[in-house]
């Protein structure tokens, strides 16, 4: 495998030496450009700018020849998760929906509401033993996810997250090359399997100076840039919300556990 792309440049470039029609570099161009809004002044916990990450994880899409849809997809994975609307929110919104599927189109919008959508030990669980019952929806999914994964090791940014979560991308990437080997992707699965064994044993190039979240990417705004004050008091609603309910769910489960223990 070539060294994924890091730059809008270098991922056109590759696209087009792999035979991608015109219009498949326009539709890509397109996710680009959005990607560029939604990511901005996004930084990974290694500092590596998100927007790098998104185009490497196209760029692993696009080795795997896999159609402009998908490729373009790979650009705004996260979008719902990380990507800046501008309304203080999270998640698939049907404005987000929107916005995303005019803007690409809905096979574009579905791959990336589906990713969102993912949760690892159930939707793995289900791929791990049934791999041939996976819809091509779902598979290009799936793909979208490991090559996420795979752009996390390649260069050593999961090493910069805490240990736990970085635990979790190296074991959740040895299961991930299970899988794709059993879609008929074996040198995907090699990779996958090589660069996991890599950081199990890997370290630091640098040392950094320790980043404000270990866990997730952060928004790094330029000083002469300010939120809107509806915006900062809707996100900061949304966060009291989240820990109430949070509070009130573990109160309930207390006396099933202590149940459950005696």
């Amino acid at each position: 495998m070539h060294s994924c792309a890091q730059t809008n440049i270098q991922l056109f470039n590759q696209l087009r030496q792999d035979a991608y029609s015109d219009g498949d570099l326009k539709l890509v161009r397109h996710a680009y450009e959005l990607a560029m809004v939604l990511f901005s002044g996004r930084f990974q916990p290694s500092g590596k700018c998100f927007i790098a990450h998104v185009i490497g994880t196209a760029s692993i899409l696009a080795w795997l020849r896999l159609p402009a849809p998908v490729v373009a997809a790979g650009l705004l994975h996260n979008a719902y998760g990380n990507g800046d609307f501008g309304d203080g929110r999270k998640g698939p919104t049907r404005s987000r929906r929107r916005r995303i599927r005019e803007s690409l189109g809905p096979e574009v919008e579905t791959y990336v509401a589906k990713f969102s959508a993912l949760y690892w030990e159930r939707d793995i669980r289900s791929a791990r033993h049934n791999p041939d019952m996976l819809s091509s929806i779902d598979r290009a999914v799936f793909l979208i996810l490991f090559a996420d994964h795979l752009e996390h090791l390649v260069d050593y940014d999961v090493l910069y997250y805490e240990e736990r979560n970085a635990r979790g991308y190296i074991d959740h990437s040895i299961i991930a090359a299970e899988i794709v080997a059993k879609l008929g992707l074996p040198e995907f699965a090699i990779k996958l399997k090589e660069t996991a064994r890599e950081m199990q044993c890997g370290e630091l190039p640098v040392k950094l100076p320790e980043p404000r979240d270990r866990n997730g990417s952060v928004v790094i705004v330029p000083e002469s840039c300010r939120k809107r004050l509806f915006v900062r008091l809707r996100e900061n609603l949304i966060v009291a919300a989240t820990k109430i309910q949070r509070k009130f769910r573990s109160v309930i489960k207390s006396p099933t556990e202590t149940y459950a223990r005696s």
